[in-house]
């Protein structure tokens, strides 16, 4: 039933892109991109001089967004499509946004980062929804993927090689000041552990020694027998906080705040100033687990 309402989604959203065919309309070309950080990275590298459409907006479900027929119409002038990798809106669409598209070159973010795997697991055989996808709240990550990044623009828009060069030397630099000051804060903390309510510092927490305890499971709520066995590990190993993202429901996480004593974070790893956004929550890591 589920493929059937998106099979029926994708031909609606055929049919008005046909009908918006003979609208004018300014000819761009177009980079595309599943989540808003990763327009902050080819805006950095490339000056702003390539358009970007990105196709999860903020706050929507990355499991369960639907394209508009504007976001087609982009991607259908995209010369490039850059995944994250096993984000779910990306498992679903995917392979349909490449049938739209036959000239769109694709890249996976993820295909050189050594992945972190789920209860999924089975031997060497991985399933898609067994693999962490929040590879870009990492800075180690980022240093990994966006050399790859650089070429596969280069390679789309070849005329923009020199400016892509320079602006890449630049966000390099500014790359590695952020992995220094995260091994600079986060390496040597009294605690290294903290809560969260949905997993996406795994990246973050393995590259500079520290341990995320989740309280979401499998993208569910917990269980009420798996929330009381949180409250009684943050209660006997000291947790100082626990962190939750701004688009998720508050009050589990309120709970557990309310029965530890503990300091109850919003974040937003989804945030377009990737930068100013990381550092953030570093600095939050370094005020919350030194206490």
């Amino acid at each position: 039933m589920k493929q059937i309402k998106i099979l029926s989604f994708l031909i609606m959203s055929l049919a008005l892109l046909s009908g918006c065919a003979n609208t004018p309309r300014e000819s761009k070309e177009f980079v595309s991109v599943t989540i808003l950080p990763q327009k902050f990275f080819i805006d950095k590298i490339s000056g702003g001089h390539i358009a970007v459409n990105v196709m999860i907006p903020p706050g929507e479900s990355h499991a369960t967004y639907s394209p508009t027929a504007r976001q087609f119409q982009e991607m259908s002038d995209s010369k490039l499509y850059v995944s994250m990798g096993y984000i779910g809106y990306e498992q679903t669409w995917m392979s349909r946004l490449k049938e739209l598209n036959d000239d769109m070159k694709t890249l996976s973010l993820s295909d050189r980062i050594e992945l972190i795997k789920g209860i999924e697991d089975h031997d060497d055989h991985v399933h898609e929804g067994g693999v962490d996808p929040h590879i870009w709240m990492s800075p180690k990550s980022a240093l990994t993927f966006i050399p790859v990044l650089k070429d596969a623009l280069i390679k789309s828009f070849p005329q923009l090689k020199d400016t892509i060069e320079i602006n890449y030397a630049v966000f390099e630099n500014e790359l590695l000041g952020l992995d220094s000051l995260a091994t600079e804060k986060l390496t040597h903390l009294k605690n290294k552990q903290f809560l969260i309510f949905h997993p996406a510092l795994a990246y973050l927490a393995r590259d500079y020694g520290l341990t995320q305890i989740s309280i979401e499971q499998e993208g569910k709520e917990p269980s009420p027998a798996f929330l009381a066995s949180v409250i009684d590990k943050a209660k006997s190993d000291k947790i100082p906080v626990i962190f939750i993202q701004q688009e998720y429901d508050v009050r589990n996480a309120e709970l557990v705040s309310k029965e530890t004593g503990i300091h109850l974070i919003q974040i937003n790893p989804m945030h377009y100033e990737w930068i100013d956004s990381l550092k953030e929550i570093i600095n939050l890591l370094d005020k919350y687990l030194n206490e």
